[in-house]
């Protein structure tokens, strides 16, 4: 019996086989993908394109929105943070009261004494009656001092710091005088001068 694996007519139906051409519908598929990748390319392009201009454009406003959505008090403080930021060569001018004044003031308790300094400065030592408003922490003591504060808005207020170079006192003023306090002045001599005096100290937290 003959090997049909020798049958010249095998050879050629194998040889038809392999030769056979692919569906005709795959270059189609082929074709239709490649155009959908490259419509989701431009248009994660378009999105990152657009993503940037809306960035830059929300940074270069006068009044930015938060990217990150933050609650109603994570607002608050990042706007209380602001006020005090500013470069001392930016400060304003505010009133500002001497030794004398600012002793008689804080003796016949006729204005809120604020300290302007870290805590851990008004705790080593500060003026009897004062209460600690730091322009480093100033959001988070704003908010604790917040009544305090508020039934003294018509009132006087005055802010000291260390005195000297010190401008936290000035950044502390100037920032609640943006906030609808109508009466604040600045004790210019600060803690050095009250020091220096002799004059009466207190220590430890006050709250």
């Amino acid at each position: 019996m003959p090997n049909s694996d020798l049958n010249p007519r095998n050879w050629q139906t194998s040889a038809v086989s392999i030769a056979t051409p692919e569906p005709a519908g795959l270059p189609h598929a082929r074709s239709l993908a490649w155009q959908i990748v490259r419509d989701l390319g431009l248009v994660a392009i378009l999105a990152i394109v657009s993503l940037a201009a809306g960035l830059v454009i929300n940074r270069s406003s006068a009044h930015p929105l938060p990217v990150v959505y933050q609650t109603p008090e994570q607002r608050f403080d990042a706007e209380l943070t602001t006020l005090v930021a500013a470069p001392p060569f930016k400060i304003a001018p505010a009133a500002t009261v001497g030794l004398d004044q600012f002793r008689s003031a804080v003796e016949s308790k006729s204005a809120l004494i604020l300290d302007a300094r870290p805590s851990l400065f008004f705790e080593q030592g500060h003026v009897p009656g004062a209460l600690n408003l730091a322009r480093d922490d100033f959001a988070h003591d704003y908010r604790d001092l917040a009544g305090v504060l508020q039934a003294a808005i018509d009132k006087p207020i005055i802010v000291y710091c260390s005195g000297g170079e010190c401008h936290d006192s000035r950044l502390v003023a100037n920032a609640l005088l943006s906030l609808g306090f109508g009466n604040v002045s600045v004790f210019t001599g600060g803690w050095d001068a009250w020091s220096a005096a002799g004059l009466p100290a207190s220590k430890g937290s006050v709250r």
